[in-house]
C-alpha cells in the first residue's frame, strides 16, 4: 500500500475510534447523570447546569476525552507504524481542538478545562512513547 494512503487510512480510522470512544463513555455518563431537557443557548441556564453536576459527571467527561485520545492514536498506530509519531500528533490536535470548541461553547470548571488542555497532549504524547515499545514485545 503507498505510504499516502496508508497515513489518510490511519488518521481516518484513528479519527473514528476516538469519536467512538468519546461518544461510547459520554454516553455512559448521560444514563448515569441523565441531563435535563436545557436550552443550550441560554449561557446561564447551561452554566448553572454544569455547576450542578456532581464530581462523578465532570470525571466521566474528562476519562472520555482522554481515553478517546489514547484510543484514536493506539489505532492509528497499529494502521501505519511508520508514521506513528505524525498519527499521534494529528490525532491529539484533533481531539484537543474539539475540546477547546467544546470549552467554548459549554462553560466547564476551570480545573476540568485545565485537565482536558494539559491531559490530551500528554495522553497522545505518551501512547506514542509507549505503544511501539508494548508492539516490539508483543
Amino acid at each position: 500500500m503507498h505510504p499516502s494512503l496508508r497515513l489518510a487510512l490511519a488518521l481516518v480510522a484513528g479519527i473514528a475510534a476516538a469519536l467512538f470512544t468519546i461518544m461510547l463513555i459520554e454516553t455512559v455518563g448521560h444514563r448515569l447523570y441523565p441531563p435535563p431537557a436545557l436550552d443550550y443557548s441560554d449561557t446561564e441556564a447551561l452554566r448553572a447546569y454544569v455547576a450542578g453536576l456532581p464530581i462523578g459527571a465532570k470525571l466521566i467527561v474528562l476519562s472520555a476525552w482522554l481515553a478517546g485520545t489514547v484510543d484514536g492514536v493506539f489505532v492509528a498506530g497499529l494502521v501505519n507504524r511508520a508514521r506513528f509519531g505524525l498519527c499521534a500528533a494529528v490525532i491529539g490536535a484533533l481531539v484537543l481542538a474539539a475540546t477547546l470548541a467544546n470549552l467554548a461553547m459549554i462553560p466547564h470548571p476551570l480545573w476540568l478545562a485545565l485537565a482536558g488542555v494539559i491531559g490530551i497532549p500528554l495522553c497522545a504524547w505518551m501512547t506514542a512513547r509507549l505503544l511501539p515499545r508494548l508492539l516490539k514485545t508483543a
